[in-house]
């Protein structure tokens, strides 16, 4: 009965464990290239912004001109 009780405690701990030993092996980046993949991130983010805001206006322009909501 205790050992059914105990069990998931066990669980949880032996997950804690594993993730740091994961967290240990991981190769983290520097300050320099996390500043480039940041600009990079940003770029890339105002690039799609700027083709969903096209995209937005040629069907905003297209369905307006068919009067499909009138």
């Amino acid at each position: 009965m205790v050992e059914r009780l105990t069990r998931p405690f066990k669980k949880i701990g032996s997950f804690v464990k594993d993730v740091w030993m994961e967290l240990q092996r991981v190769v983290w980046p520097s300050h320099e290239e996390t500043y480039a993949f940041t600009g990079v991130v940003i770029v890339a983010v105002a690039i799609v912004a700027a083709w969903v805001a096209l995209l937005d206006v040629v069907f905003t322009t297209i369905v307006g001109a068919l009067r499909l909501y009138e």
